[in-house]
């Protein structure tokens, strides 16, 4: 695996109250705060991750996804992640965040 520092796009799509966000890059120490400073999810009652162009994600991006997942449950919303790519889901998978993760 290549140990080069990628960097994060994070494209926004609003729809009432759900919040489209599609991911590339590398979530990792140095992406992870940008992604959690960037999202605002005031009213926001469904949250998606489209995570179709995401390459890796580090124990930082995992940690970032609990966050949001802590302020979707205090909102009463939901959270998902789409378009997971195998080695992603494995990581989900194996620290026991599969349940973010859309069915296969």
């Amino acid at each position: 695996m290549e140990t080069t520092n990628k960097d994060l796009v994070i494209e926004q799509k609003h729809e009432g109250t759900k919040l489209t966000c599609t991911l590339s890059g590398w979530l990792d120490p140095n992406t992870s705060p940008k992604l959690i400073e960037q999202i605002d999810l005031a009213e926001i009652k469904e949250l998606v991750f489209d995570m179709k162009n995401v390459e890796y994600v580090f124990s930082a991006g995992l940690r970032a996804f609990m966050i949001f997942q802590r302020i979707m449950d205090a909102q009463n919303g939901t959270i998902k992640l789409i378009n997971v790519s195998d080695q992603v889901r494995s990581i989900f998978e194996y620290t026991g965040f599969e349940s973010l993760l859309e069915p296969k």
